[in-house]
């Protein structure tokens, strides 16, 4: 990353992946560190797919998409079910992420292309809402809160 500023590619390091992984595949399965309805945990696991305009599933706790639209984010409940997001139970849960995988693998690549093309302006609204959070250090404080908060979703 062409950038003097030594704090901000320090962050870019932490979200980037290798550009293979990203546009050799149109969506990213995220598999969070914590699936229970206890708590809310996001980790850059999460933040990845965001910062290198990937759509996503997460497996992870109940209410996560809602949290991430509360605090913002856009996710892609135009293109596949999102209700997953609601299911208490981890089995039943992933049982409906695989379900709207399957359904999302069964478009042919003209499909799938113009799904994502559809999907830009949120992908870019998603990055540039999360630079922002990030690259202030009044909004990093205020997004680490948000994101690592202990209470229930649901």
């Amino acid at each position: 990353i062409d950038n003097d500023n030594e704090e901000e590619v320090a962050w870019y390091h932490n979200f980037l992946s290798r550009k293979d992984e990203y546009e050799k595949t149109y969506f990213s399965i995220v598999s969070e560190t914590s699936a229970t309805k206890e708590y809310l945990f996001v980790t850059e696991k999460t933040l990845k797919p965001i910062m290198n305009l990937h759509p996503f599933f997460i497996n992870g706790n109940p209410g996560i998409l809602k949290h991430l639209k509360n605090i913002g984010f856009k996710t892609f409940d135009k293109w596949w079910d999102e209700s997953y997001d609601s299911e208490l139970n981890f089995r039943k849960r992933t049982d409906m992420i695989i379900e709207q995988v399957k359904f999302v693998c069964n478009k042919s690549p003209k499909e799938m292309n113009s799904m994502i093309l559809e999907m830009k302006d949120i992908l870019t609204y998603n990055k540039s809402l999360l630079k922002q959070l990030f690259t202030s250090k009044e909004y990093e404080n205020k997004l680490v809160k948000q994101l690592t908060t202990n209470t229930s979703l649901i």
